[in-house]
């Protein structure tokens, strides 16, 4: 699946552009050989990832891909038309272009570009680790001194914008980051769920996501036995679930 972000400086070139739209054109006609053929405007876009968008807008079809594809192979640009175009119209999504683009984007040379692509394009918006009633701080250097032997680098740590219950935590290796919801900056929150989600984000550090084929292993078995280690898994979850 391929998600969507917006975008804003447009980098394509008049030349590129024809391109583009041509390889799109054909998969559009593969994809409908009797339908009209619409407008087609695509161009790239600096995107922090390699994010690509499709939409229909008043009878056009309107493009924006990462700059990340530029010098990609034809045979991806067109797997990625494929995809974008069979999602819009929802059509089957032909297996070969699905895995032409998964192997472009799992690719070393593009993950380790998206990376750095992150790192200088992207923001993070920080709140600081003092919150009302807890430091995250405070609660990393314990966890670092009881699990890890105090031997984890502590990166930025910080209270989320929000009160968010859908993303409760996570860890940002583009900015070496673990942010955590403010949900659980109140008295009512025990400790240990605190301690525990900063326990499954310090995980992340100590075993970064790595490939595995073409899919990405952001829980390794090594992850996993971690974390059930933690002594009150249990009571976290379950406070977590009550949430």
């Amino acid at each position: 699946m391929l998600p969507c972000l917006g975008g804003t400086a447009v980098l394509l070139s008049i030349l590129e552009a024809v391109d583009f739209v041509s390889l799109f054109q054909e998969e559009y006609r593969a994809l409908r050989p009797r339908a009209p053929m619409p407008p087609m405007h695509v161009r790239l876009r600096r995107f922090t990832s390699l994010n690509n968008t499709i939409r229909l807008r008043e009878g056009k079809v309107l493009v924006s891909l990462s700059d990340l594809l530029e010098g990609a192979p034809e045979s991806v640009v067109r797997a990625i038309a494929h995809i974008l175009l069979a999602k819009l119209y929802k059509k089957p999504i032909d297996a070969m272009h699905n895995l032409r683009f998964k192997r472009f984007a799992s690719s070393a040379a593009v993950t380790r570009q998206t990376e750095l692509i992150r790192t200088a394009r992207g923001t993070k918006r920080y709140f600081g680790p003092d919150g009302h009633y807890y430091n995250l701080e405070e609660v990393f250097d314990s966890l670092n001194v009881r699990f890890f032997g105090g031997l984890l680098g502590r990166p930025e740590l910080t209270w989320s914008e929000s009160h968010a219950k859908r993303l409760l935590g996570h860890y940002d290796a583009a900015h070496n980051t673990i942010v955590v919801s403010r949900v659980f900056d109140r008295p009512s929150s025990p400790r240990y769920a605190i301690e525990y989600l900063l326990y499954h984000e310090m995980l992340h550090l100590k075993h970064p996501v790595k490939m595995r084929g073409l899919r990405r292993c952001v829980h390794s078995r090594e992850f996993k036995a971690e974390e059930r280690m933690f002594p009150q898994l249990e009571e976290a979850l379950a406070f977590i679930k009550r949430l």
